[in-house]
């Protein structure tokens, strides 16, 4: 009887994943097509962004972009994100990637909105 609660604290004690553990593996695919989609945008931001700066007639929306630290800390938060993401317990990954998805949808408005002051003006 001692046997048999013990084995069944341990099953559902914490889970180790191995890197062999097929939803763990689709999980890390899924942060890894986040985290490139997500840079791509943030560069996409950073490069209208810029373009937008150089001309005196585009007002700036964010003025934290004209400092020469905020790039290098915009893409370190994907790391960020990433790093953070891969370490959700595996009950909520249908939540982080949701939470994922979301921020590319609020980057992909970003981008739209950037572009269409650009192009506006």
């Amino acid at each position: 009887m001692f046997s048999f609660k013990r084995e069944q604290i341990n099953s559902v004690g914490i889970h180790d994943f191995k890197k062999s553990h097929p939803d763990r593996s689709r999980y890390v695919k899924f942060i890894i097509i986040f985290g490139t989609m997500f840079t791509i945008l943030q560069i996409s931001d950073l490069i209208l962004t810029q373009y937008a700066l150089k001309n005196p007639e585009i007002r700036e929306l964010n003025p934290l972009y004209g400092q020469e630290w905020f790039i290098p800390l915009k893409l370190t938060m994907v790391l960020i994100i990433m790093y953070t993401m891969s370490h959700i317990p595996e009950n909520s990954h249908r939540l982080a990637k949701n939470a994922m998805a979301g921020m590319i949808f609020m980057y992909v408005f970003i981008n739209m909105n950037n572009l269409y002051f650009l192009l506006s003006s």
